[in-house]
């Protein structure tokens, strides 16, 4: 691969447009080009790249910023219509362009530093291969991420509503979010809805909305709870009821969405042939996420490339004549 053989084209990738600057192996800039992040303009971009390639004999080749993210539209396309195209670590054209004397940081600029890294790796870079089953899988890691966040975000606010309503809530329920839990909290959620209610009417409720997870007791166990707490009443309190029952509904959502997304998550483990659920410990969510994590494991050479990869294998440092002890070496080099 010779580097006067090729037109360095490096893009910039973005949510609604990618900018591409189409330079010589010289560093000449010769076009800079912007289209829109829809498959139906991109033929644009290849088309006028491929006639200045053509013009000077030579063959486009394409470097791409996040190619697992914005790009990734972009790659897919030009790999389908036969082009080349390298994936460029963003963090290699960052350091580009801190290289020159002033930082510059404009969409131009960056896919010029793209093409300059480009330029320089071609060797080294990797080819894109934006598979689609590594992709997916990581969108649906990323996505049950979300809601184990927003779940948090949703237990902290009905803690902070029920310290004040039910000061010894914690006594009657373990798991503020558990099925009976989310329930109590909906249908009773001050201790004014509990007048005239008994422990057996109480256990019983339990009862219906799970049979199987139903202790006996818990419902004069609240009752003591709420007698011992004392009137916990205050002004305005059925619209703090409402916030109480809208935090209970949003766990409730919130569980069952997080289920689904497990689930889903554990039908794309099947696309893959690994076999880390046999692992002691390691369930469908933990093997996702390092499959989502590593994509195609095949790219590494070696376990120690993959530790290189995960930041865990100790490198050598060397100046002067001087070097780090001999078991600092590389793992797997």
């Amino acid at each position: 691969m010779r580097r006067e053989n090729y037109l360095y084209a490096g893009v910039d990738t973005h949510k609604e447009s990618h900018t591409a600057c189409v330079v010589t192996c010289w560093n000449e800039l010769l076009l800079t080009v912007t289209i829109p992040n829809k498959p139906g303009e991109f033929h644009k971009l290849a088309k006028r790249v491929s006639k200045k390639a053509n013009e000077l004999g030579i063959s486009p080749v394409y470097g791409l910023e996040n190619v697992s993210g914005h790009g990734r539209a972009l790659a897919v396309w030009l790999i389908e219509n036969g082009y080349q195209v390298k994936d460029v670590n963003p963090a290699l054209s960052y350091n580009q362009r801190k290289s020159a004397p002033t930082m510059e940081k404009n969409d131009e600029y960056d896919a010029y530093a793209v093409a300059t890294v480009l330029i320089n790796q071609l060797h080294k870079l990797p080819d894109a291969k934006p598979d689609d089953a590594h992709w997916t899988l990581s969108q649906l890691v990323t996505r049950r991420s979300t809601l184990v966040r927003e779940g948090v975000r949703l237990k902290n606010g009905l803690h902070g509503q029920l310290s004040i309503a039910y000061p010894s809530y914690k006594q009657f329920f373990s798991d503020i979010d558990g099925k009976i839990a989310t329930y109590f909290w909906k249908t009773y959620p001050s201790p004014v809805h509990l007048r005239y209610k008994t422990a057996d009417e109480l256990d019983g409720e339990f009862k219906v909305v799970a049979p199987r997870g139903t202790r006996g007791g818990r419902g004069s166990r609240i009752l003591e709870c709420v007698q011992i707490d004392g009137d916990t009443h205050r002004e305005y309190q059925e619209s703090r009821d409402f916030i109480t029952q809208s935090f209970a509904r949003g766990l409730e959502r919130h569980t069952q969405e997080l289920g689904l997304i497990e689930a889903q998550i554990e039908i794309m483990l099947k696309e893959f042939d690994y076999k880390l659920t046999t692992l002691p410990g390691v369930r469908t969510v933990t093997a996702g996420k390092i499959i989502a994590e590593i994509g195609d494991i095949s790219r590494f050479k070696n376990a120690g490339k993959l530790a290189r990869y995960a930041g865990i294998a100790p490198v050598t440092f060397s100046s002067a004549g001087t070097q780090a002890p001999e078991n600092y070496s590389v793992v797997g080099d």
